[in-house]
């Protein structure tokens, strides 16, 4: 028995070690890996601010190691010293600067002791070392970002959009319209924000577009109100293609919060696309939408334009205003004489006519006769010759058919003033309202934004915190995943 007990007490501290101390690396490996994950989405954002960000606005660290090492000992369960008495940040050796630029990656690693409580009696030392590395990359994008494009097809006051367009900072409000007309899909412009309708193949493959668009009306809402925060990555200079997203009209989701939006003039990045064909320029390759049956499938984004949103405006709201006025009647238009008028032109109703004559009344009842005759049309007066006595006008002042024109001065009507009603249209802040559909009303359903131009990444003056146009994630170089290997890094 004692023999027995003997070997099996080797079996059981067997067991034992591998449930107890087995399982202490494994939860020791877990608080690792979230550390090192921590560790490196800290430094890939230190670095994409620049390798320093400890001064305002960010109040960061003074490097990358720093924010890797603060992040670890918070997360990973070890001591702030023992993260920073190793080594733990290392770049690609081709990734040149390192810090600052458009597109980068980061890795770290971590080692920390776990202690071994019962393989020691198996010879097993006292501890073991657990180490972990994790890799983030950090690359041009949004975070900020609403499911709305810019493009020059839509109808807008602002000038058109980059990289045609001639925006500044400063320019006054302008409006730009969204309906389901001006583009040939009538989707409003809405594009989608999902994982699975971001950054999909350029081919006519609707299929690749296959769940872009769940939730609909409502998930446009969502992202509009960050209620599903986001995260969009950008290919430039190669472009980054987009599924659309249909059939938004009315009061739906999207415009009440766009109006919510408008209520706190908030700044959102709004996407730029690029129609095509050709080159947008900067040294990118021809391209631009990819259509479907003649509707587009997938937007070509090339950039995000910072935009105030001012207010949201209905069609009515939008419609601008009308001003009637009575305008001098071109003297090139008419003739006249003692008998009559010849009008060369039409003489449009509601025109105000106005002149002085003198004359006897073939009566006998009034020798003389005469005075100011003013009246309105009523009607249109077509090109032609009328007599006085017909032209218009009713009252003691104006010439009946018992009178003859035949007084002083030069036997013929004088001061004569002809005015005709002129009105003008003074469009909205958003310009006309776009057609709908033949109806000659407008798009009833359209929706106009107000906004002011706050900068793009394609002219270089984008003022929003940098943090909104990088996008930073945890990657596999090995995989090559990592945003900077877009571009062709190792």
């Amino acid at each position: 028995m004692a023999v027995l007990v003997a070997l099996m007490l080797v079996v059981l501290m067997a067991a034992v070690a591998l449930a107890v101390d087995s399982g202490g690396l494994y939860l020791r490996r877990r608080s690792l890996v979230n550390g090192a994950d921590a560790a490196a989405l800290a430094a890939a954002r230190t670095c994409e601010r620049g390798g320093d960000d400890s001064a305002p606005p960010w109040n960061g660290y003074p490097n990358p190691e720093a924010a890797a090492d603060d992040k670890a000992a918070g997360n990973a369960g070890i001591t702030l010293t023992d993260a920073q008495a190793q080594q733990n940040t290392s770049f690609p050796a081709t990734q040149s600067p390192q810090c600052g630029s458009a597109y980068g990656r980061v890795s770290v690693q971590y080692t920390a002791q776990q202690p071994l409580y019962f393989a020691p009696v198996l010879g097993f030392g006292t501890s073991s070392p657990v180490t972990t590395a994790a890799t983030a990359s950090w690359g041009l994008g949004s975070v900020n970002a609403v499911p709305l494009i810019m493009s020059s097809q839509l109808l807008s006051t602002c000038p058109q959009p980059p990289p045609t367009g001639t925006n500044v900072i400063g320019q006054p409000t302008c409006g730009i319209w969204y309906d389901n007309d001006t583009l040939n899909n009538g989707n409003f412009g809405f594009l989608s924000l999902n994982p699975e309708g971001w950054d999909v193949p350029p081919g006519d493959v609707p299929s690749d577009c296959t769940g872009a668009g769940t939730g609909g009306s409502n998930i446009l809402g969502d992202w509009i109100a960050q209620r599903v925060p986001t995260s969009l990555v950008l290919n430039w200079t190669q472009p980054t293609y987009v599924c659309s997203m249909g059939g938004l009209k009315g009061n739906s989701n999207p415009w009440a919060e766009l109006d919510q939006l408008a209520n706190i003039q908030a700044i959102r990045d709004f996407p730029i696309t690029w129609e095509g064909p050709g080159s947008p320029g900067f040294g990118a390759p021809a391209q631009g939408y990819v259509l479907h049956s003649g509707n587009i499938l997938k937007y070509d984004v090339i950039g995000f334009a910072a935009l105030k949103i001012r207010d949201v405006l209905t069609v009515q709201e939008a419609g601008g205003s009308s001003q009637t006025t009575q305008q001098p009647w071109p003297t090139s238009n008419y003739t006249y004489n003692p008998t009559g008028i010849t009008l060369q032109a039409t003489l449009p109703s509601g025109s105000a006519v106005s002149y002085t004559w003198n004359g006897h009344r073939t009566t006998g009842q009034h020798p003389a006769s005469g005075g100011t005759c003013a009246f309105q049309t009523s009607a249109d007066r077509a090109p032609g010759t009328y007599t006085w006595q017909n032209f218009g006008g009713s009252g003691n002042q104006c010439p009946s058919g018992n009178d003859v024109l035949d007084g002083p001065p030069a036997q013929q009507p004088t001061q004569i003033a002809i005015t005709y009603p002129v009105t003008v249209f003074t469009p909205g802040p958003c310009g006309p309202v776009p057609a709908g559909g033949g109806s000659g009303n407008g798009n009833s359903s359209a929706r106009c934004l107000l906004v002011d131009w706050m900068g793009s990444t394609l002219t270089g003056d984008y003022s929003q915190p940098q943090d909104n146009l990088r996008v930073i994630r945890l990657c596999d170089p090995d995989l090559g995943n990592c945003l900077d290997q877009r571009h062709g890094a190792p």
